[in-house]
């Protein structure tokens, strides 16, 4: 009867640690140098025209999503590769089939990061604009100073 009681209350313990280690991870942000990891680089419910994850700003410069989820391996939509380097910091080298989107500013919204792309230019494939949501610079209005 003992053995029955440890047994009751060792397994809704046991079911609720399995429940908490999932494959996926929190945060890119988190990985060590020198890892190599796969994101998501699509937002199915974000808006028409704005949902590729991994953007190109109007200077050239490359942002994707520090705190998106990573898988260790290339699984369901987790298809973007990115390693971090120790010198050069994020680097996706693989957008597995994901399309890339176009920023209309400048600025480094909260949850972006610079990235290098190390894909060949003609690899890339745009998300069309869904048209203009909104002035150039809309995510970082600068308010004067009084």
């Amino acid at each position: 009867m003992r053995h029955r009681m440890t047994a009751a209350a060792v397994l809704p313990i046991l079911a609720a640690v399995a429940g908490c280690t999932s494959p996926e991870q929190s945060a890119l942000r988190q990985i060590q140098p020198n890892a190599t990891v796969y994101i998501d680089g699509w937002d199915q419910d974000g808006d028409e025209g704005d949902r590729a994850l991994i953007e190109r700003k109007p200077s050239g410069m490359w942002v994707v999503p520090v705190n998106a989820p990573f898988r260790a391996n290339r699984v369901g939509g987790f298809t973007v590769r990115v390693t971090l380097d120790p010198k050069r910091g994020f680097v996706v080298t693989d957008l597995g089939g994901t399309q890339v989107g176009r920023d209309h500013d400048d600025c480094l919204e909260e949850g972006e990061t610079y990235a290098f792309l190390d894909v060949p230019a003609n690899a890339l494939s745009w998300e069309p604009d869904a048209g203009s949501s909104g002035t150039p610079n809309d995510d970082c209005q600068v308010l004067p100073v009084d």
